[in-house]
């Protein structure tokens, strides 16, 4: 290791730690302390409450091993061992990686305490003590040195207890966690939020009584990935009179808030550093056109082929976009690419991880912000951000998967012309970078004018001659060509340029990733996007420079012959049904009955208001059509008793009911012409007899039965009434219907 900051051997450290965990320490390399744990485990050890703050990479994993394990190995030796189901230590971590990777460190000391177990069975223990073989030993029928009784305590050899160690994160059935804990047991518990959370509320499973400390690997993360309601509800099952361990990168008022209601009278540690990144550690910066982002990625593989590369995005789908393009391109055809991100599958996830950790140089891992934590991949050269972190405080965190513990490691990240203040800012966040650029023996860093370091989407550049055979000027084309060649990037390249356009609106720093200040058209071309996709976002922004390309979506097929397969079923199925409804709506399917079969179109926007819309005008012109229908019956009955020579009476008789008048309507029609006729009828029905026709409506009209020149009639009268109300109302005279 180079550049390590070193703050003494293990062995001066004070209580003294244990053989077996300075033995493993030896194995792991680590023969000397960095200054967090000179300072943390002593305080830990003495079983006081710390908060510790220290730069990435600084060690901080081991500043809470150790003390865990030798507060375990403390209560065998004073004769308080721990039984199946009661567990000792707990450690929560904020990602399934982490958590992981905490686990593989305390395997190592969990190991190393086997072996001294089966070594030391019959010698002396390491504080001069006659070491004593076990009476249980008798029963251990394996010989493994595990021999239990019942839900007795885990039986031992010598001195040394073997602790055995779980880990629990999701994606797995909790069934089988539940049945694995009960068939074996641990001391110590490792695992995320949410699974330890719903363990430790079946209280059958866990045994907290004597649990004697509780670790929370980076604090800050777990509250900012809004695991706040968990954590509150594993301290409320955890015993008060045990020791607790924050530890992170960064702090945050949220996390103060929790050291106050989880801690008691904490001691916090804080190594100051001039920055908040290694020594080891170069941070360049590039202003790069957003259409020459991947270009200049494709340069820096290129030049640095030797390294290993972690590039962060700002989204999942970003990755999967990206991936599936560098995966395709020749220009990257010597290294092997990774990807992972939040929304993969968790055994898939854990593959790929496991995979990028064992791969050699000439390799790249695209990922979002899941694996800015904490993780210790081993040998990574280079960490590239393509997008900067919506977090600012997830820049330090990314940058630190390099230079490791004292290791050497670059970090470059990728802004756009209007965003070069975010240099200033991560400056005063002391966060120093410098400009950097490409060149043909690989990338520079130092002092070189912004100009030198803008890169445009031709590759016409000072980082250009970095290449012996540049990068073609058409790569945007050759994306588009993969785009039509290949559905799923198709798609891949729409939801890819929908959620970045999304989270860079939710960028923190939103007065320096201004969302109108963006060339929204480069970024379209570097997604490859054949036309832009409708989103609220871009409503009130005009995107200029953009030509969308001619072409039929529905022609663009699947590379993979399964998903096309599919694909053509599918819309063969659709057409079959849409021709079907056509030759209905064609024959009876105008009715309401088909309308309904057929449904609302699919380019309309589903609302209750058109349909209730049309059910009150449908209301309307029902009761207009029976109003003009009561009014003709009137008319009709009154022509027939004024042919038959009938008097007409007062206008009050026009006030009948409809339902009188419509109910003589065959008895009028069959009323003699004579003039005695009229005495035939009853009393009511010559007082129906005598109704005046309403003023303006010829009765001569209507004898031919013409019905249209009856509701013609009827209209002109209604219109010329509603004239002479609405203005008597407004205090004038009478309107001609001229006027």
């Amino acid at each position: 290791m180079e550049d390590v900051a070193n703050a003494g051997e293990w062995e001066s450290l004070q209580p003294a730690l244990s053989a077996p965990i300075l033995s493993a320490l030896a194995t792991l390399g680590f023969d000397q302390m960095t200054p967090v744990q000179a300072h943390t485990v002593p305080l830990f050890m003495k079983h006081r409450d710390v908060v510790v703050e220290a730069v990435t990479g600084s060690g901080k994993t081991l500043a809470f091993v150790i003390p865990v394990l030798e507060m375990l190995l403390r209560r065998y030796k004073d004769g308080r061992p721990l039984r199946r189901n009661q567990i000792g230590a707990l450690v929560i971590s904020p990602t399934r990686e982490l958590a992981k990777q905490i686990y593989d460190v305390v395997t190592v000391f969990v190991d190393a305490l086997r072996a001294c177990a089966d070594g030391y069975g019959g010698s002396d223990s390491e504080d001069g003590g006659e070491g004593k073989r076990n009476v249980d030993d008798d029963n251990d029928e394996d010989g493994d040195g595990d021999a239990e009784d019942g839900d007795g305590p885990r039986k031992q050899r010598g001195s040394f207890p073997a602790l055995s160690h779980m880990l629990f994160i999701g994606g797995t059935d909790v069934r089988d966690d539940v049945r694995q804990f009960e068939a074996r047991g641990a001391q110590i518990v490792i695992g995320t939020p949410g699974r330890l959370d719903d363990l430790l509320k079946r209280q059958t499973v866990f045994s907290c009584k004597e649990l004697e400390v509780l670790v929370m690997d980076e604090a800050d993360r777990l509250l900012d990935m809004g695991f706040e309601q968990q954590l509150n509800s594993i301290i409320r099952k955890l015993p008060k009179q045990r020791r607790t361990g924050l530890f992170s990168a960064t702090m945050n008022e949220a996390l103060n808030a929790l050291v106050r209601t989880g801690l008691r009278n904490p001691v916090k540690v804080v190594i100051k550093v001039e920055t908040r990144t290694p020594s080891s550690l170069q941070i360049g910066f590039m202003l790069v056109e957003p259409d020459a982002k991947l270009a200049t990625l494709i340069q820096l593989l290129r030049v640095e082929s030797e390294s290993k590369f972690i590039v962060y995005f700002s989204t999942g789908a970003c990755v999967d976009y990206f991936y599936k393009v560098l995966s395709h391109l020749d220009e990257c055809r010597e290294f092997m690419f990774f990807s992972l991100h939040g929304k993969m599958d968790p055994k898939r996830r854990e593959a790929v991880y496991t995979k990028f950790t064992q791969a050699p140089s000439a390799s790249a891992l695209l990922c979002t912000d899941i694996a800015a934590r904490g993780l210790d991949i081993p040998d990574v050269d280079w960490v590239v951000q393509f997008d900067p972190p919506q977090d600012p405080k997830a820049f330090a965190h990314r940058c630190g998967r390099t230079a490791r513990l004292g290791r050497r490691g670059r970090a470059v990240v990728f802004l756009a012309p209007h965003e070069d203040t975010y240099v200033e800012f991560m400056r005063l966040r002391k966060v120093p970078m410098s400009a950097m650029r490409i060149t043909a023996s690989g990338a520079e860093m130092g002092d070189i004018p912004p100009d030198d370091s803008l890169q445009h989407a031709d590759g016409d550049a000072a980082a250009t001659e970095a290449d012996p055979a540049p990068l073609t000027l058409d790569l945007n084309a050759r994306l588009k060509t993969l785009a039509l060649g290949d559905r799923e990037v198709y798609e891949n390249s729409i939801t890819a340029f929908v959620s970045w356009v999304r989270a860079y609106n939710e960028h923190q720093a939103n007065y320096i990733f201004r969302i109108k200040e963006t060339n929204l058209a480069s970024v379209a071309r570097s997604f490859g996007l054949l036309r832009l996709p409708r989103m609220p976002e871009l409503r009130t922004i005009k995107v200029t420079g953009f030509t969308p390309t001619q072409f039929d979506p529905d022609a663009i097929p699947f590379r993979n012959k399964t998903r096309e397969k599919q694909r053509v079923a599918k819309l063969a199925a659709a057409k079959a049904q849409r021709e079907q409804q056509d030759a209905e709506a064609d024959g009876d399917g105008k009715d309401s009955a088909s309308a309904t079969k057929r449904g609302p179109k699919k380019k309309e926007a589903w609302s209750i208001q058109r349909e209730a819309r049309e059910k009150r005008t449908e209301r309307r012109d029902k009761r207009e059509r029976k109003r003009l229908a009561i009014a003709k019956a009137q008319t009709a009955e009154a022509v027939a008793l004024a042919a038959a020579g009938g008097t007409l009476a007062s206008d009050a008789a026009q006030s009948a009911p409809a339902q009188q008048v419509l109910g003589k309507r065959k008895q009028t029609a069959a009323a003699p012409t004579s003039a005695t006729s009229t005495k035939s009828l009853k009393p009511a029905t010559a007082a129906q007899a005598t109704a005046k026709p309403a003023a303006g409506i010829s009765l001569a009209d209507n004898d031919d039965g013409d019905d249209l020149d009856f509701l013609d009639d009827y209209k002109a009268h209604k219109k010329e009434k509603r004239r002479k109300q609405k203005h008597a109302n407004n205090g004038g005279g009478y309107m001609a219907a001229d006027e």
